[in-house]
């Protein structure tokens, strides 16, 4: 895996005490690099590597073998050493056609023969895997189909694979997020888990236990020590999903975290290093929660390094007859049969991928072969999206009786419209009713719905997203 071949390339310079190891793509952007410090994430305005030899390749695409090499630098805050080095050995390396292998001995030692064979073996087997990543890339669910939106994802997965800053994730609810992920942690090869922080689902006043552990006593109710889910995660990926969701009071420390690996279980008094990869996602948008001050504008720079916007199922209808074929054992060996491919057209998925699976599935179970497409408008229709008027009038008297129990509205209303339990129109129906209750007055029915100031000022960004303002 790609994260295994660039560790054995350090393992091999580690020794080296001021060389360089650096992957760059044919566009001159430095996608990774360990050692000696350099400056700038471009070749053309970066310092601290041979420029002219790299400017090179990028016009031959040959490989490069140099000895006594000098890099020159002007920048100021350069070590005073790398203002002006003989390198001893520098070898360059095409590794596919978009992407180079860049490696120096620095200026104490030289490679040997047995060096410089390794390391083109190394490079061999990077572009090796960076080609089977890319036969393949076409097809994986979530990123499968042939429009352009979608294979310029693909090849985003594959270059953030090589890189190692974080990666923020855009795009609806179902769209493929989590998927996409996964791709990105599987292709790196990192050794550590894949593990994922379902930030909606943990409380505020536990959430950093959750995320840094704490040890037993360190709080009421912490009656033994807990591993927390950063450190699960050790030398492999950290995925926050929903990353909007995370506490404004956490937000600093995460951000910390993130700039320097170290962290504090709760009940400790010495800091705890962790080296883990950093996604996100999320289906808000962010400069709406910074200007509402929910989400913290450093924290969001310091994710949006590189960044996958993912178009909605809608937009690419495109894919969607390779993504049914791509899923095609979910209907049992089911054919599908006359208007099953106008039926898919004609509907807009609000739930996108993971709604059309689901479909699928459920025509899989409940449809006679061929399956037509009014089988699919019936599962559409009746079945996952649009439940019965006693279900609905039901689940929304119970989201009643728990707010009256003190429950707040994300547990008693908001999670059940999330489930599709109850739709869109009776959570107005519901809204409506507590705005009346409130003498019209959204922060007086906040308070009603069990809300602090966070809550109310999110309701009014969801009223807002979601189009169900009581007063329209």
């Amino acid at each position: 895996m790609i994260d295994s071949i660039k560790s054995k390339i350090w393992a091999l310079l580690e020794q080296k005490e001021v060389s360089l190891a650096m992957i760059y793509d044919r566009n001159g952007d430095i996608l990774w690099h360990k050692g000696r410090r350099i400056v700038g994430r471009n070749i053309y305005d970066g310092e601290g590597f041979s420029k002219t030899y790299i400017k090179q390749t990028l016009n031959s695409a040959n490989t490069v073998e140099q000895e006594y090499v000098v890099i020159e630098s002007s920048v100021q805050n350069l070590p005073e050493s790398a203002f002006k080095l003989l390198v001893k050995s520098m070898i360059i390396q095409p590794v596919t056609g978009e992407y180079f292998l860049y490696i120096d001995s620095g200026s104490k030692y030289a490679f040997d023969r047995t060096d410089r064979e390794i390391f083109k073996i190394l490079g061999e087997l990077l572009g090796e895997m960076i080609d089977a990543i890319r036969d393949t890339g076409g097809g994986v669910g979530g990123i499968t189909g042939a429009t352009t939106e979608i294979q310029e994802i693909r090849e985003q997965v594959l270059r953030y694979s090589l890189e190692e800053a974080p990666v923020l994730l855009l795009g609806e609810t179902g769209a493929g997020k989590s998927h996409i992920a996964e791709m990105i942690h599987r292709y790196s090869g990192r050794k550590g888990k894949f593990v994922t922080i379902h930030t909606p689902t943990i409380p505020d006043n536990l959430f950093e236990s959750e995320v840094f552990g704490h040890k037993k006593g360190a709080f009421t109710g912490a009656t033994a020590d807990k591993k927390g889910l950063v450190a699960e995660a050790e030398r492999g990926t950290l995925f926050f999903d929903e990353i909007s969701e995370v506490p404004v009071s956490f937000q600093a420390k995460l951000l910390r975290f993130i700039e320097t690996r170290k962290y504090l279980v709760l009940g400790e008094s010495a800091e705890q290093e962790a080296e883990v990869r950093i996604v996100a996602a999320t289906n808000r948008d962010l400069n709406i929660a910074i200007e509402t001050k929910e989400f913290r504008e450093d924290l969001y720079y310091r994710l949006n390094i590189l960044e996958i916007m993912i178009p909605p199922l809608r937009e690419r209808k495109e894919d969607i007859k390779a993504l049914v074929m791509e899923k095609k054992e979910l209907l049992k060996g089911k054919e599908p049969g006359e208007g099953f491919w106008e039926a898919v057209y004609q509907h807009d998925w609000p739930g996108n991928v993971r709604e059309l699976l689901t479909v699928l599935i459920r025509a899989g179970i409940h449809c006679d072969n061929p399956i037509k497409g009014d089988d699919i408008r019936d599962i559409i229709e009746k079945t996952h999206y649009k439940k019965s008027f006693a279900q609905q009038n039901n689940k929304l008297a119970r989201a009643r009786e728990k707010i009256k129990a003190g429950r707040d509205f994300w547990e008693a209303v908001w999670q059940p419209f999330i489930d599709r339990d109850i739709d869109r129109e009776r959570i107005k129906e519901f809204l409506k009713d507590a705005y009346g209750e409130s003498q019209h007055n959204f922060k007086k029915m906040a308070e009603l719905l069990n809300l602090n100031k966070k809550g109310y000022h999110s309701l009014m960004s969801l009223m807002r997203k979601y189009k169900i303002d009581p007063r329209t």
